[in-house]
């Protein structure tokens, strides 16, 4: 076992959570008369009652200020027939009339621009956000859900797109008397 201490944590942790697979989202939305998207790794659901999901985007990206003023959202489940849309919306360079530009998207009617073809969207309200060193926390209420295409979701791990394996058959579950195991 071999610990890591600062400064070297942070990029140990980019190291280990490169093992963690994480489903591939593109949030987009508009404000200021800009509309924008973002490739999203960390996507997750937050709650039932209400309805309610969260991602992280860095406090740099283009698209953090125009969150901030966003009167709605949208989040899109990628199809593992997407990988070139999750790539487009994680090149940074681009601007907002390029990230569009050639794609089948319609506007909602808050103005958030909706692309087509993806598994699922779901619409949003801000909820919360929360400063979380570099980057910021958003958590939206989801107050529509769009079920367009069925299919395998995207995946993104250890650098790369993939798509989600072979179901795994139960295991035995561990021994609590087992010679690691930790002891209270």
């Amino acid at each position: 076992m071999s610990h890591v201490t600062a400064p070297a944590l942070g990029e140990a942790l980019r190291q280990v959570m490169r093992r963690v697979p994480s489903p591939v989202t593109v949030v987009t939305a508009a404000a200021r008369g800009e509309m924008r998207g973002i490739t999203i790794g960390s996507f997750t659901s937050v709650s039932l009652n209400p309805p309610l999901i969260s991602f992280n985007v860095a406090q740099q990206a283009r698209m953090h200020p125009l969150l901030l003023e966003a009167r709605h959202f949208a989040v899109h489940i990628l199809g593992t027939e997407q990988v070139a849309l999750g790539r487009r919306f994680a090149e940074p360079g681009l601007s907002g009339a390029e990230q569009f530009e050639g794609l089948a998207y319609r506007l909602h009617p808050e103005g958030t621009p909706v692309l087509e073809g993806v598994l699922a969207v779901l619409h949003c309200r801000p909820y919360r956000t929360l400063e979380a060193g570099d980057h910021t926390i958003f958590v939206g209420e989801v107050i529509e859900i769009e079920t367009l295409t069925d299919g395998p979701p995207l995946l993104y791990y250890n650098r790369a797109y993939r798509a989600v394996g072979e179901e795994l058959a139960s295991g035995k579950l561990l021994n609590s008397a087992a010679p690691n195991s930790a002891k209270s």
